[in-house]
């Protein structure tokens, strides 16, 4: 794809906000809408809200943060207006639950260094408010992507700075229109037919998974590009990658774009040794580079990085589950995403252009009745638990999966990064 030229289209913009509304988050009329991002987005934010409204929505509510804001309140150190921040943004999760409503989250960095300088310059406020974001996002996890109470979607927004973070050599108006021509692209929001081609989409992710399904797969060998992994799947575990529903029957999209094909392992059984192939950012912080994890028992008992490796040492001791597998994902270098040959630093795209694994939380929907058992169920059959989740890319053209346990005995799922027979999917 060539760059593009001058500012992003907006015929463009708007299909992608009503793809993200109608698609992404299901919106039925008389629903109410909250949309989460950075103040930078509000652009976006507003074409979403248009959308919104000519779909029906009873109301849009508008959760914009200021990351400057958030610097003065972490310099500020006062830990009665760190705690109230966070039980405001708690309040607006409950009311989001408790109206039905639906969720668009708009992600994107505008501030890459934010966040690792405020932790040296301020180390205990810096904790307090991380300890506040980790208590939200389990709330979230529990209530939003566990028990399914409401639709949410998460999608990239755009700013300048993450413009010229991924292309530094580029005017910065052609670096902010060439990065949305890709997620516009990759979201099919370029096209005219743009609805109809993400549900074909969604219908071949649903093709892929139920082949994924019927293997009835036991155990995933991860070999090449430094990795040499062997994952346990529980009888339970079911793939997941096209569109999801809530306890209510709604279906909605959680990712756009997507194209992984997700499970949830046996947090007890993984072994061998993990590569991350692209850097990343635990939790938006430091960036951890060349990160190879050894894992014996489920457990990562040692780790090394050329950049970033105290940081990712910290992360872990976050608690015991952040040092298992929740998550083992799948994704060909036929991805739109993997063909840009681009990092991202943006864990919904980079994690949706190779495979990843992700240590901690663990989605029990991926598992055949997970939704209805207990954390004693749970735990019996392996599926992980954390107050974190945290995506590690490991795939690369060097990268094979071999489903080494199935109905069919040993099965080639991806063969040098990409898809194998009647795994692939043309797009």
């Amino acid at each position: 794809m060539e760059s593009a030229k001058g500012p992003i289209r907006a015929d463009h913009l708007n299909r992608y906000a009503r793809l993200l509304v109608e698609l992404g988050a299901g919106l039925r009329p008389g629903q109410q809408l909250f949309v989460g991002g950075g103040v930078i987005h509000r652009d976006l934010a507003s074409r979403v809200t248009d959308a919104a409204r000519d779909l029906g929505a009873d109301r849009v509510h508008l959760d914009l943060v200021d990351p400057l804001q958030e610097a003065q309140l972490i310099a500020g150190g006062d830990p009665r207006l760190i705690a109230w921040y966070h039980q405001r943004n708690r309040r607006w999760l409950d009311e989001v639950v408790a109206s039905g409503g639906a969720v668009i989250s708009l992600a994107g960095v505008e501030f890459p260094d934010f966040v690792r300088e405020l932790a040296a310059a301020h180390p205990k406020s810096y904790a307090l408010h991380r300890s506040g974001k980790l208590g939200l996002f389990a709330a979230f996890q529990e209530l939003v992507v566990q028990k399914r109470r409401c639709p949410w979607v998460a999608a990239p927004g755009f700013s300048p700075v993450w413009a010229r973070q991924v292309f530094p050599d580029t005017d910065p108006i052609d670096a902010i229109a060439h990065l949305a021509e890709i997620v516009l692209h990759c979201a099919f929001a370029d096209r005219e037919d743009g609805l109809a081609a993400a549900m074909e989409h969604d219908r071949r992710l649903r093709v892929r998974q139920d082949a994924l399904d019927a293997l009835e797969i036991a155990e995933l060998h991860v070999t090449g590009g430094g990795n040499d992994l062997r994952v346990a799947l529980s009888p339970r575990a079911r793939w997941l990658g096209s569109a999801l529903e809530t306890v209510s029957g709604q279906r909605f999209h959680a990712n756009v774009p997507s194209e992984e094909s997700y499970t949830t392992p046996d947090a007890r059984h993984t072994r061998g040794r993990l590569a991350a192939s692209r850097p990343f950012r635990p939790g938006g912080g430091e960036l951890v580079r060349d990160l190879v994890l050894e894992l014996r028992d489920g457990r990562v008992v040692e780790l090394d990085a050329s950049q970033g490796r105290d940081a990712f040492a910290e992360w872990l001791a976050v608690d015991e589950g952040a040092r298992r597998l929740g998550e083992i994902a799948l994704v060909g270098e036929d991805s739109p995403l993997a063909r840009t040959g681009l990092f991202f630093d943006l864990p919904l795209l980079d994690e949706n252009a190779a495979c990843h694994a992700a240590l901690g939380d663990a989605y029990r929907a991926a598992l055949a009745g997970g939704l209805d058992m207990d954390r004693g169920e749970l735990d019996e059959i392996g599926c992980n638990r954390s107050a974190v989740h945290s995506d590690l890319v490991f795939g690369s053209p060097q990268v094979s999966v071999v489903a080494t346990e199935s109905r069919e005995g040993e099965v080639v799922l991806i063969a040098d990064g990409h898809w194998t027979g009647r795994f692939a999917i043309v797009r």
